[in-house]
This record gives C-alpha cells, sequence and structure tokens, in this order.
C-alpha cells in the first residue's frame, strides 16, 4: 500500500515533508499522508476515525503555530519522504527508511517544486527525514549534523526487521530553527519536529522553544 498526497485546492504556497505514524508508533497504514484529509472531515464518532482526526488536526495546528497562521489550509501540500509501506520495526523502534526509498522519495519532492512554482518553504518533519533529504544533497551541508543522524549500523544489519536509531539522539538540535536555501529550488527548507511532538511541552519545550521563535520570527518579516 502507497500513502497518497493530499493536494491543495488553492495555489500552494507550502510543501510539508512528513513521516507517516505508521513509521512512528503504530502499524496503522494512512491512505493519506499523516491522515492529513481527516483534517477537511467533520469529527468522527469512531474511535479510531476520532484518533486520526485529531492526529491531522495537530498536524496542521503544528504548521500554523509555524507560520504565524499566514497560510491556509488550502495552500499546503503534504507529503511524506517515503509513502511505501516498509518492513516494520521492533516494537518501541523506528522504521529504518532505506536509502532507495529515501531517494524514491527526494525525487518526487523535487517533481512537486516543479509542478508547484508558487510553493515558497518546505517544512521538513523529524530527524530520519531531515537526514535524507541532506544526505542526497536536498538541502544543507552539515556533515557533522548528516554523520550524527545517521543510523546506527545495528539498527540495519538484521534486514529482517530494520529501525531507525540515529549515532546521536541529539542531531536534530543543531539543525531546528536553521532556516536553509534548497540546493536546486528558490524555496526555504525550514526543519521542524514531527507533528506528534506539537505542541511544545516538557523536555522538547525546553529544547525547542528558542528555535520555533527564530523560526516564527522569519514569518514576522
Amino acid at each position: 500500500m502507497r500513502s497518497k498526497d493530499l493536494k491543495p485546492s488553492e495555489s500552494a504556497k507550502i510543501l510539508v515533508i512528513g513521516e507517516d505514524s505508521n513509521l512512528q508508533w503504530s502499524d496503522t497504514a494512512t491512505e493519506v499522508a499523516m491522515f492529513a484529509d481527516y483534517y477537511f472531515r467533520s469529527f468522527p464518532e469512531d474511535d479510531g476515525e476520532r484518533s486520526r482526526n485529531v492526529e491531522a488536526r495537530n498536524l496542521f495546528s503544528h504548521i500554523d503555530f509555524v507560520t504565524l497562521n499566514r497560510v491556509k489550509p488550502q495552500e499546503i501540500y503534504i507529503t511524506n519522504l517515503c509513502n511505501d509501506q516498509l518492513t516494520p520495526a521492533p516494537k518501541g523502534k523506528r522504521v529504518l527508511i532505506t536509502e532507495e526509498h529515501a531517494i524514491k522519495g527526494l525525487s518526487h519532492i523535487e517533481w512537486l517544486l516543479e509542478q508547484y512554482p508558487t510553493i515558497e518553504y518546505v517544512l521538513t518533519m523529524s530527524l530520519q527525514t531531515n537526514y535524507w533529504l541532506q544526505k542526497l544533497g536536498f538541502y544543507g551541508d552539515d556533515e557533522r549534523f548528516i554523520e550524527e543522524a545517521q543510523p546506527r549500523r545495528k539498527g540495519f544489519e538484521d534486514m529482517s526487521a530494520p529501525f531507525y536509531q540515529p549515532v546521536n539522539g541529539k542531531a536534530f538540535e543543531s539543525i531546528c530553527g536553521n532556516i536553509y536555501n534548497a540546493k536546486n529550488h528558490p524555496v526555504k527548507v525550514i526543519p521542524i519536529l514531527a507533528a506528534k511532538d506539537y505542541p511544545l511541552k516538557g523536555r522538547n519545550e525546553e529544547l525547542y522553544t528558542e528555535a520555533y521563535e527564530k523560526i516564527r520570527n522569519s514569518f514576522r518579516k
């Protein structure tokens, strides 16, 4: 099964590149990336459907917060770096996006930016997504980040149950709050946390409040 993109109904201003929940903590496959289509539905009665609706609303609330509500939901294009189903990870571990799938995903992203030249910003969610986007040359030249965010060997040695565990779990702290230029497109690339980590609270609030204020300030200009 392959997740579909959520396409904007109006002129696209922002591209969001995320990781689906099945790559993070659930085995549930999404029909549309990050259940984003549920944002435009009425609140359901079914518990399972309701949780997907909440996930979608958290996603859009996260984007609204970052952009100071300057972009309408109808102007947002949402996809994942990997829209394909991958080998499940062991319980409690994050699914590994292989280089093959990351290359395929980046090719799709490059194509999207050509098809939607009105996109001004690309919000890139989570550590693994940003690792591949930097390693494959979409943006950034931070060799230290790439080294620290790369998957540990023990996570992919057993290909029957691979998983993603970075060399340094704190690597994301070094890029969040930075605003980059994409190498081949006239767009700004902004690394942000995964949708499930919004709103900021606990340790994340301590670590990322300042970084998020830097991002938000860029939308005030």
